[in-house]
């Protein structure tokens, strides 16, 4: 089963068939200088084991990582969860073949495992944790944005202490500005999901994208030039909505709020694109009738205006509503999809 695929590579969860390439990592003794030797037959297959039994559990482990251009397993990489100094934490781990070294190929696999691991299991932190003279995996760990905690941790490998340093990336926000034809936006991602797309005047500037903040336990970070892949498509997406050429949005959301305000912000997509619907139909769609506040409070909370169509809720009497970029931004996209 595939889990993430990057521009050079699959990673795959691990199969028994998988154990020669497996071998040809663990048992060379210069990839496994960091666990003082490499391993014996039995520990290959103790540590395939491992990896098969942390699918199950938790969903996630070491995977396989492969070559798209060839389809060989070169190498490892994956999440698991570590002990630091007595701290249940989620590491980002990575072991390839000696012969695909100096490629790229870790900081490729590692960095869209950390991806994952912010997007997918919506995790607020991510670790690695590295033998202190173990430099290339220091290069990837801050290659891909981590950065060195104080401390030493001292872990025993056939019977030798080895002194460990944690390298630590916390959940990030990454945003860029998007200007639309009705006010500029704020767009942000945490990992491959979209979390925020706000606009930049709102009613209480900069309380939507604090809250996400909290919420997420994460810090924001304006993108440089090179936006992620999601970002991207949201850019896309934008113009062709705001072209009339796209009805629909296709990309990957994360939601961050209580499930009552998800189940609110779920709904908001079904309003048929050049429709309205009041708060109180809204509430009737969620089958809570008699929430129509708590439903108005959970629409004005909605941090992904536009793809979640909170501007086409509005009063009873027909009346435009209080609405994030205001009342002419509100008005500008409806006019926009009942032109089409």
């Amino acid at each position: 089963m595939i889990v993430i695929e990057t521009p050079r590579l699959q990673l795959r969860e691990m199969t028994p068939a998988d154990r020669p390439a497996l071998c040809r990592i663990l048992q060379d003794s210069e990839v496994m200088y960091a666990y003082n030797g490499p391993f014996s037959d039995e520990e290959v297959d103790e540590w395939l084991e491992r990896q098969l039994a942390r699918y199950r559990q938790y969903g996630y482990g070491l995977w396989a990582v492969v070559l798209k251009a060839t389809g060989e397993m070169i190498g490892q990489c994956g999440l698991i969860l570590q002990q630091w100094n007595g701290r249940e934490m989620l590491e980002a781990g990575y072991l390839f073949q000696r012969s695909h070294w100096h490629q790229g190929y870790a900081t490729e696999a590692a960095g869209a495992c950390m991806d994952y691991a912010f997007g997918t299991l919506n995790s607020p932190l991510i670790c690695s944790i590295i033998r202190n003279n173990n430099l290339p995996s220091q290069q990837v760990a801050l290659r891909n944005g981590m950065s060195r905690r104080p401390g030493v941790m001292v872990k025993h490998y056939r019977g030798a202490g080895m002194p460990h340093w944690l390298f630590v990336r916390p959940r990030t926000i990454r945003t860029v500005r998007y200007q639309s034809p009705c006010g500029e936006m704020l767009l942000g991602a945490a990992g491959d999901r979209l979390c925020l797309c706000n606009w930049a005047q709102e009613l209480h500037p900069g309380r939507v994208e604090q809250r996400l903040r909290t919420i997420l336990k994460a810090q924001s970070e304006e993108c440089g030039q090179i936006l992620p892949e999601v970002l991207q498509r949201t850019v896309r997406e934008l113009d062709e909505y705001f072209r009339g050429e796209r009805r629909d949005f296709d990309i990957p959301l994360l939601l961050a709020g209580s499930d009552f305000q998800k189940r609110v912000w779920q709904q908001l997509p079904r309003i048929p694109y050049g429709q309205t619907a009041s708060y109180g139909e809204l509430a009737a769609a969620i089958g809570s009738p008699r929430s129509v506040r708590a439903v108005a409070n959970a629409n004005g909370a909605n941090a992904i205006s536009i793809i979640l169509p909170c501007h086409r809720v509005i009063g009873s009497d027909g009346r435009l509503t209080g609405y994030g970029g205001g009342l002419r931004a509100k008005q500008h996209l409806l006019d926009l999809e009942q032109r089409q």
